[in-house]
């Protein structure tokens, strides 16, 4: 879960509602399976004007700080074995299920959106609320530690479990990663395969060019020979032509001297 003050929260929506001609700074998006995106709930306004008109309808006594968290959001999905064995539909009533828990337990009109991405390394749910309990702002108390770890085991009860999901260990000192954090570390990963990839190429290329530069060297011997031979006949030829004027030379009867 991650909590947002005012100025957060535009380029959270930038990304959450993007479509194809959105510039991602994320290499595990994949812009060509954006339009694959969907809602499962959409509001006709901006998150930031939705959020203005909640709080104002709140008649709060007070103004709203300026530090005030306005938008709570959290990240609901799975691993890739989990999405594989689901067909697309199956995968949306999952989604549909995990958006419903949030709406009958903080408010559907509390939810500022719901929307699916499948244009990344797996699908998941990105759902965005107003931590409004009792007409007040009040996400220190809505979502603290506590509140948290019993979201989660309620989560997995309600909706996991019937998907047969399993729950991280209750109570593990295991950091759970809030969504930029996850990012950074499938980008790290995404990172390191591709470094592998870059040096087995690399090699392959290596290999090859050695390959190329070896065949290439045995056409030079090979063309020197040739030429080192074609020299040796061709001075052997010589040679033997001398040699054969010489010996025509000696064969010819001495003249006779005149007395």
């Amino acid at each position: 879960m991650k909590k947002y003050h005012k100025t957060d929260i535009a380029p959270v929506e930038q990304e959450n509602e993007r479509d194809e001609t959105y510039r991602a700074s994320n290499p595990q998006i994949d812009c060509r399976r954006t339009s694959g995106n969907y809602h499962i709930i959409k509001r006709q306004r901006s998150y930031t004007q939705f959020i203005n008109d909640k709080i104002e309808a709140l008649d709060l006594p007070t103004k709203v700080r300026k530090d005030a968290v306005l938008m709570c959001s959290f990240v609901v999905g799975s691993d890739r074995k989990f999405f594989g064995g689901l067909s697309p539909q199956e995968q949306e009533k999952f989604f549909v299920e995990c958006t419903r828990f949030f709406a009958e337990r903080y408010g559907e009109g509390n939810i500022i959106s719901a929307v699916v991405h499948t244009d990344e390394t797996t699908p998941h749910l990105h759902l965005n609320l107003i931590p409004i309990a009792g007409g007040r702002l009040c996400a220190k108390n809505l979502f603290d530690r506590k509140a948290l770890t019993a979201l989660q085991t309620d989560l997995h009860r309600e909706v996991g479990a019937k998907w047969n999901l399993q729950r991280g260990k209750e109570g593990s000192q295991a950091k759970h990663l809030d969504t930029a954090e996850y990012k950074a570390k499938k980008i790290v990963e995404q990172a390191r395969g591709q470094a592998s990839d870059i040096i087995a190429e690399a090699d392959h290329n290596a290999e090859r060019k050695v390959k190329i530069a070896q065949i290439h060297a045995d056409g030079i011997v090979a063309s020197a020979e040739q030429t080192a031979e074609k020299t040796k006949q061709q001075a052997q030829e010589y040679l033997d032509g001398i040699v054969q004027g010489i010996e025509a030379e000696r064969s010819k009867p001495t003249p006779k001297r005149k007395r």
